[in-house]
């Protein structure tokens, strides 16, 4: 050990905490307010960034469930498949050019509606009983029975369904008893349920597939027996043809037997319309039968067209004599009166003259006086006039008014006449429409006889077979290729599930991007993952020992951003520090340190961390003496600034532990120690702070130190401790001047760097191994090489 040389003495100081200033760098700590809602909203980046950080759960899952599927799809019973492709058009081919055939199937339906009829009639129960029948599938028709209990029953049911019992049944009886009742079959004949479920098993093994746009449909069986399969379909597609003939057949027949019942009664109906009209017509001595000779009618027509006419001429002279009352100067009746244009011309010539002579005269004068009153007689003499026209007007429309009354009476003189000629032809007209009804409807049955007794022998049918089923070589299914696709698809979809689970469960900072979108605080550095094996407590050396590597070119990153984090350049003194251990915070004092060093600049290291020091650690010194002897004042005011083997690097330890760590930093000697280390050259002083969370060694230390870069754990520290934190330095009037994102992954990150840009040349192999850092390698230096505060 060498020996250490007494601190200069420290000027008397009046405060025991140093505030913290304005620093130049203001940025937006994220606030907790619980009115603003999380903006959770994933993109497309996000997405592949979820799938590319679980491609192996992905790809795993994947296979193992594609690989199930295979398997479990291999394990069936192969099963082949045969289809008949029939053809059903809209009605059969027309022998007889008829307007309409008997059958109803055969109308003029819609193609939609009248297809699919046809498609549920051959997924009928009807068809497939009489295909069983014909193939003979129902085995249980060979064993002959007869209704008979079922083995287990114990008598007849109540009206429950349940054995009738002694008592009231209790609660928990009654829901055993409906509950054995769903599964029982409500018959319990032997012969009938086999009938039944081979039906059921037949209706099954069918599926009717129409071919769109189309009016073709598929008739599809699967069957574990190729020949039965292909036997069956082109048996369902013949039994469907005959039973469509069957049913046109019976039809035609039934048709035929209606229509002459219905024939016989309309002709009998006919004969007695004809005789009662002859009846009424002589009793009432009607020989006028059509209304267009009626002598009233015509009457009617002629006054109502009349009375149509003199009504125009009176709304005619109405406008008129109401245009007269409204302006009747401006009327074309006064407008084209002599006399008044002459009145207006003599009015205008005394009017122009009385006016020239105003200009002479006064209106007191007898020749004014005289214009004047000539002027007011030729006004009178055109109102007489005007009112000549307007009573000429009025009177027109007085005489129009007078005609369309005259013309109204009389046309309501011949509406009566006509009304009364019609009451006495009601009669009449009614016998005689039942009469013409009568004859329509009969020769309609007669006409319509005839076409069905021509069409009934005809077969023509509208279903065909286009494509008769052929014996199948291979069997439809299994289909391992099919279950694999489908078991690696719900393998994908499962593993992105859990993929998205993992994600949204874990609640730290998965990307670069979230820093300054959650946090509203600038990214200073992305330090990405050592890939190789390196001791926790050497990292930060590679910053000094293998300069090109990615871990050194993102440290040099961080130190070009704090350059310009201020208008000053780099901070003079900054303080490191996170929410908990293991962060990083250690390795970014120290790197930053070497960083800085590189520059020719003097740093001087410090390790606030008195609780759990790592400083030592990473340069392998005894940690005995440090910032905790000086701050207590055990060592006579000695300050120990270690000189490292990187030039420009000092670095004072933290020194044993002491009790209570937070009252010797709200002391002024640390404040102090700033100033002098300034005052002695160093021109960085970069702190390696304690953790923020659970202790107020950083908050006192942020108080006296200008500058905080705060470091995360990407993929580790979770956001609640990050909001903890920050919350804790805005209560203390402090903000982080940005974060520096560690530990940090290609899923963290792409737009801050990685081996493909840091990494763009190979170190040379023929430039020697950077030494070991070492205390004391210095020359000079004495063992770990104590010295006093200055530049080293």
């Amino acid at each position: 050990m060498s020996t250490r040389d007494p601190l200069p003495a420290l000027p008397p100081v009046s405060r025991s905490l140093a505030l913290r200033q304005p620093n130049g760098l203001q940025t937006q700590v994220l606030r907790d307010d619980p009115n603003e809602p999380d903006n959770d909203a994933l993109n497309i980046k996000d997405l592949l960034r979820i799938v590319l950080k679980y491609k192996w759960m992905l790809l795993a899952l994947t296979l193992l469930c594609g690989l199930a599927a295979t398997v479990q799809s291999l394990r069936g019973t192969p099963l082949y498949r045969a289809g008949v492709l029939v053809q059903i058009e809209r009605s059969a081919q027309q022998v007889v050019a008829f307007s309409q055939d008997v059958d109803t199937e055969q109308q003029v339906y819609d193609d939609g509606s009248q297809l699919q009829t046809q498609i549920e009639l051959l997924k009928s129960r009807g068809l497939a009983e009489r295909v069983v029948d014909e193939m003979g599938l129902d085995k249980s028709r060979a064993a002959a029975g007869a209704l008979a209990p079922q083995a287990g029953d114990a008598g007849p049911l109540d009206a429950a369904g349940a054995p009738p019992a002694a008592g009231s049944p209790g609660f928990l009886d009654r829901i055993l008893a409906n509950y054995r009742q769903l599964s029982t079959p409500s018959v319990s004949d032997e012969q009938f349920l086999g009938r039944n479920g081979a039906v059921g098993a037949f209706m099954g093994s069918v599926s009717i597939e129409p071919v769109r746009n189309s009016r073709l449909v598929n008739i599809v069986v699967v069957n574990s027996n190729a020949e039965l399969a292909a036997r069956i379909a082109n048996t369902i597609a013949q039994t469907f043809i005959a039973m469509n003939l069957e049913r046109k057949l019976e039809s035609s027949v039934y048709a035929k037997t209606f229509l002459e019942d219905q024939i016989k009664v309309t002709k009998a109906r006919l004969e007695e319309s004809e005789r009662v009209i002859n009846e009424y017509a002589k009793r009432n001595a009607i020989l006028v039968l059509d209304e267009k000779t009626n002598v009233a009618s015509q009457n009617f027509a002629d006054f109502a067209t009349a009375l149509s006419r003199v009504e125009q001429e009176r709304i005619k002279a109405e406008s008129l004599y109401n245009e007269v009352l409204r302006s009747p100067e401006s009327t074309p009746q006064v407008l084209d009166s002599k006399a008044v244009q002459t009145y207006k011309e003599q009015k205008a010539k005394l009017e122009a003259e009385y006016a020239m002579n105003s200009s002479i005269y006064k209106p007191e004068f007898p020749k004014m006086l005289q214009t004047k009153a000539q002027i007011t007689e030729l006004d009178n003499r055109i109102k007489s006039e005007i009112a000549v026209v307007v009573a000429s007007v009025k009177g027109q429309f007085e005489a129009a008014k007078r005609q369309e009354a005259q013309f109204r009476a009389r046309l309501g003189e011949t509406r009566s006449e006509v009304l009364a000629v019609q009451d006495r032809s009601v009669d009449l007209n009614l016998l005689k429409r039942e009469l013409d009804t009568n004859r329509q409807v009969y020769d309609s049955l007669l006409q319509r006889l005839k076409e069905v007794t021509v069409t009934g022998g005809l077969t023509t049918n509208n279903i065909a077979v286009v494509d008769e089923a052929r014996t199948p070589l291979f069997p439809y299914s299994p289909q391992p290729m099919r279950y694999a696709a489908i078991g690696m698809g719900l393998g994908l979809l499962l593993g992105l599930g859990l993929a998205f689970l993992r994600e949204n469960l874990d609640d730290s900072i998965k990307h670069a991007d979230e820093i300054e979108a959650t946090y509203g605080l600038p990214l200073l550095g992305w330090i990405p993952r050592l890939k190789k094996k390196v001791a926790p407590d050497s990292a930060a050396l590679l910053a000094h020992e293998d300069p090109r590597s990615p871990f050194a070119e993102a440290y040099r990153s961080m130190r070009t951003a704090l350059q310009f984090s201020t208008t000053d350049g780099a901070p003079r003194r900054l303080m490191v520090t996170s929410c908990g251990k293991g962060e990083g915070k250690s390795t970014t004092a120290m790197a930053l340190a070497i960083n800085f060093a590189q520059l020719g600049k003097k740093v001087l290291l410090i390790d606030a961390g008195m609780r759990s020091p790592s400083i030592h650690k990473m340069l392998k010194v005894s940690n005995e003496m440090g910032l905790s002897n000086f701050l207590s004042g055990t060592q006579h005011s000695d300050v120990l600034a270690y000189q490292t083997g990187i030039p420009n690097l000092s670095v004072m330890l933290a020194g044993p532990t002491p009790p209570d760590p937070v009252e010797l930093l709200m002391g002024a000697k640390f404040m102090l120690l700033l100033d002098k280390a300034h005052e002695l050259g160093y021109e960085h002083v970069i702190v390696d702070g304690p953790p923020l969370l659970g202790i107020a060694d950083s908050i006192v230390l942020g108080n006296q130190i200008q500058y905080i870069v705060f470091a995360v754990k990407a993929g580790s520290t979770r956001r609640s401790s990050i909001k903890d934190s920050l919350r804790r330095l805005r209560n203390a009037g402090l903000i982080p001047m940005g974060v520096v994102l560690t530990h940090a992954g290609n899923e963290h990150g792409h737009d801050y760097g990685g081996e493909s840009y840091y990494g763009y040349g190979a170190p040379d192999a023929k430039a020697p191994a950077h030494a070991a850092v070492s205390m004391g390698a210095e020359p000079g230096l004495n063992g770990p090489g104590a010295a006093e505060l200055k530049p080293s």
